[in-house]
C-alpha cells in the first residue's frame, strides 16, 4: 500500500486548553486569541531558574504588557506534586496556567520535546513555532529578544490596552518597575495609574497628574 501523502499543519491547541489566571478565573480563548500575537510557554519547576534569567522574565513580562505588547505566557507545570505547581505559579509573574492535573500537559511536553527545565517555546496563536530556545533568545539580548517575537508576527489585530482588560489577571503586578513605586499595587491603585497614563497619551492633550 502506497503512503498517503499529505501535509501536517500545526496542532492547534489552544482552542481546547483551559488557561487560568491568577484569580483561579478561567481565560476565554477568544480573548486570548484577539489579544495576543504571540504566546510563550514557560515549562518549568518550583525553585528553578537558570543563572536568574527566569526572574528576570518576570520583570520583562510584566514591563511589556504596560506598553502594550501582544505577549502572554502561559506556565506549564513540570512539577511532580500540586503543592510545588502552587508554590510555582504564586512566585511567578502576573500571567496565565495550566492547571497541575490538565491532561494536556504531557502532550506539550510531548510535542515540544522538553527535556530540560527551565525552557521557553515562543509560538503564534495558530501553534507555528517561532522559536523553542527562548531562554537562550532571553540570555543573550534581554528583553529586546521580547520585540524580536512579536516582530515575527504579521497580525493587524487592533490590541486592546491593558488598562481597559486587568480583570483579565491577577491582582498583584509585582515585578513591574516602570511605574514608579509600582511594586505589589492594589488592582485598583494600578488602574488609577494605566488609565492616567494612556488617557493622555490617547487625546494627545497633556493633564495634570
Amino acid at each position: 500500500m502506497e503512503p498517503m501523502d499529505f501535509q501536517l499543519m500545526p496542532y492547534k491547541w489552544l482552542n481546547e486548553a483551559a488557561i487560568f489566571n491568577k484569580n483561579n478565573e478561567k481565560i476565554p480563548i477568544e480573548w486570548l486569541e484577539t489579544n495576543a500575537d504571540v504566546i510563550a510557554l514557560l515549562f518549568t519547576t518550583y525553585g528553578v531558574d537558570k543563572d536568574g534569567i527566569i526572574e528576570k522574565f518576570y520583570e520583562i513580562y510584566e514591563n511589556v504588557k504596560f506598553v502594550n505588547l501582544p505577549i502572554e505566557v502561559i506556565f506549564v507545570t513540570m512539577d511532580e506534586t500540586e503543592q510545588d505547581f502552587d508554590r510555582a505559579y504564586e512566585s511567578q509573574a502576573n500571567w496565565f496556567t495550566l492547571k497541575f492535573s490538565d491532561p494536556l500537559v504531557p502532550v506539550l511536553k510531548y510535542m515540544y520535546e522538553i527535556t530540560c527545565v527551565p525552557s521557553l517555546v515562543v509560538i503564534k496563536f495558530d501553534g507555528t513555532i517561532i522559536t523553542k530556545h527562548g531562554i537562550v533568545d532571553l540570555e543573550t539580548y534581554g528583553k529586546n529578544a521580547v520585540i524580536t517575537w512579536v516582530s515575527r508576527t504579521t497580525a493587524i489585530k487592533s490590541h486592546r490596552k491593558l488598562s481597559k482588560e486587568l480583570n483579565m489577571y491577577g491582582d498583584k503586578w509585582k515585578y513591574m518597575n516602570l511605574v514608579p513605586n509600582a511594586t505589589s499595587k492594589p488592582e485598583i491603585l494600578l488602574k488609577k495609574k494605566y488609565q492616567r497614563k494612556f488617557s493622555n497619551i490617547d487625546d494627545g492633550i497633556s493633564k495634570p497628574t
